[in-house]
């Protein structure tokens, strides 16, 4: 029997791809979610905030690209309605006033990488993703070496 925190096994988020100035384009490569999130979880509570709002910047900047070209579709609409719905449980978990658990803000994040895939929010939601495990990891890792 699966555990219940495991994503789908058929779905992937995938991190940014990369364009060079020659033009060379290195595509996404699969993230590890369930690696990121078991990374997730083991951050001090001050880190995994950090996290949870550069997570949550990067969807913002998801909001703006849906909207940049005119005319917006219907759809577009729909995906930022549920870019705001995801925004405001982050905002509410990452507030420090707030008692969230490790294992309940990365259920948060779980449950948005799910939800992405059925609002073809996947691309964002990796991105966003990508960066704050690029973020907060790397620094943990600097913060480590010193």
């Amino acid at each position: 029997m699966k555990a219940r925190h495991q994503l789908k096994a058929a779905k992937h988020l995938y991190g940014p791809k990369v364009q060079y100035a020659d033009g060379t384009v290195i595509p996404g490569e699969v993230l590890d979610s369930e690696g990121i999130l078991a990374a997730f979880e083991r951050l001090e509570a001050e880190a995994r905030r950090a996290f949870l709002c550069v997570f949550a910047h990067d969807l913002t900047v998801a909001i703006r690209a849906l909207l940049f070209d005119r005319p917006i579709l219907e759809a577009d609409l729909d995906r930022v309605y549920k870019i705001n719905e995801f925004l405001h449980q982050l905002t509410s978990c990452a507030n420090p006033d707030q008692t969230w658990s490790a294992r309940d803000e990365a259920e948060l994040l779980r449950a948005i990488i799910e939800a992405s895939f059925s609002y073809d929010l996947d691309r964002w939601v990796g991105h966003a993703l990508a960066v704050a495990a690029g973020s907060k990891f790397q620094s943990a890792k600097t913060e480590a070496a010193q």
